[in-house]
């Protein structure tokens, strides 16, 4: 455990960030995989297939954001005890937070029973499509107990820096799901041909594997977290002060279930297709993202470690660097939206009709995916210094602004202009962000800086 605490506390950031983020930016990558994957092999069955993925994303949205919310709630509470060396207060938030996901899995079980139709006939009334969203999204609603809880035990290793154990428990899953894939849709080795359900089937299966893993590296390996079954007994303080994180960290999310929701509506309007090259897109910006989440998820750690140990000015420059290494990284990203949209598309099977929507639609989304970097960024900034409420009001802008953006748009009645409502609402966040940022900074070191480089810029 000393030699933990000297790592997070005294390591130099670039060394630390590096060392501690690599195998999260690896494992969230390959976790990607868990969508990019069921939507390339979804997008050879046809475009309403992936039409259907598109409209099962909200709920997808709304589980990993509960999952992902309580353990970020979770994880910043055990960072900031660790800092303080408190042990009981460790072990009794990490049981806890056991008990919050568990709970959190009954809930979705019970939907994916009684409310999985309903929600589906506001959205379609094409009987295929209807068929297929609602096969998907009740297999994966009611076996979530392997996304909920390996999400969570994610964190745990995370939160005391053991990032390799989090590569392992996220790639696992990730690689099962890739082997049974193609064996569960298409029917290989005896086994019947399952479409969409057997998607969701290899899905549930990687993330239950993927659990019970992340379980079992906790308790043989994770010495600086006990897992009792005595801290599984909920403590009302202990969860009010988890929730209280969570919940803006868990609506920063799902809120973007919301977006994804209304755009659907708007987008069908149009085209059957439309929805599915929505899909399209935001599976790849998912997956040249993921290593911006990966340095985000590393950094919440490492800032409220050391904010709890009072050194600020090892928090600034893990600010400094993890903003630097978003720009990067997102630059690349925009590189491929901009060059290469079409070989994008032909990975996933897409008709002529799709790539004649989905082409200029990528270029047009792709111009600011920069800022969309750096807002990622900015959420984990706030949610690691206790400022979860920002994070939410950003998410709260870019969603209210995307739709109506997208709605005014959308009474042209050219589907090109839709699509530009992606870079008005990045702006419009950005900026956002930056005046939070401002505001934590001076609050927090009197000095409202950005530190990008060799170069400090006033804001």
């Amino acid at each position: 455990m000393e030699k933990r605490e000297n790592i997070m506390g005294t390591m130099p950031i670039p060394k630390l960030l590096f060392q501690l983020s690599l195998p999260m930016v690896l494992s969230v990558l390959i976790q990607s995989l868990y969508n990019l994957v069921d939507s390339i092999f979804v997008g050879r069955m046809g475009d309403k297939a992936l039409t259907a993925i598109s409209l099962t994303a909200p709920v997808s949205m709304i589980m990993l954001s509960v999952g992902f919310g309580l353990s970020i709630g979770v994880n910043a509470l055990l960072s900031l005890r660790l800092g303080e060396k408190n042990q009981g207060a460790v072990d009794k938030t990490a049981g806890n937070g056991l008990f919050l996901v568990l709970a959190g899995t009954a809930v979705f079980m019970l939907l994916g029973f009684f409310a999985v139709e309903p929600f589906y006939r506001m959205q379609t009334a094409d009987p295929e499509i209807f068929t297929m969203s609602v096969d998907y999204t009740r297999i994966i609603m009611i076996f979530s107990v392997g996304l909920m809880v390996q999400t969570l035990v994610e964190r745990l290793l995370s939160a005391t820096g053991k990032t390799l154990g989090s590569m392992l428990i996220l790639s696992s899953g990730a690689v099962i799901n890739l082997i049974l894939d193609p064996i569960l849709i298409f029917g290989y080795f005896g086994l019947p041909a399952m479409g969409i359900r057997g998607a969701a089937i290899a899905t549930v299966i990687g993330q239950i594997f993927g659990a019970a893993l992340g379980l079992a590296l906790n308790v043989m390996w994770n010495k600086e977290i006990r897992l009792y079954i005595k801290n599984l007994v909920p403590d009302r303080k202990l969860i009010k002060e988890i929730i209280t994180i969570a919940i803006p960290a868990t609506l920063t999310y799902a809120i973007s279930s919301i977006l994804t929701f209304v755009l659907n509506i708007i987008l069908i309007g149009f085209s059957s297709v439309a929805p599915a090259v929505y899909i399209v897109y935001s599976r790849i910006q998912s997956f040249i993202v993921m290593p911006v989440w990966g340095v985000r998820n590393t950094i919440v750690s490492v800032i409220a470690y050391n904010m709890g140990a009072n050194q600020k000015q090892r928090v600034r420059e893990t600010i400094r660097v993890s903003l630097y290494t978003a720009v990067v990284i997102m630059l690349i990203g925009t590189l491929l939206f901009e060059s290469v949209p079409t070989i994008l598309l032909d990975a996933f099977s897409a008709s002529d009709v799709m790539k004649e929507i989905g082409i200029p639609a990528l270029r047009i989304i792709g111009i600011t995916l920069v800022l969309n970097g750096m807002s990622v960024m900015f959420s984990g900034i706030f949610q690691s210094m206790n400022n979860s409420d920002k994070a939410f009001i950003g998410s709260v802008v870019q969603t209210a602004v995307t739709i109506a953006a997208a709605y005014l748009l959308s009474l042209t009645g050219n589907l090109m202009l839709v699509w530009l409502a992606f870079p008005i609402a990045e702006i419009c966040v950005f900026l956002v962000n930056l005046v939070f940022y401002r505001k934590l900074h001076r609050e927090t070191f009197a000095e409202p800086t950005i530190e990008l480089g060799q170069e400090t810029f006033n804001i």
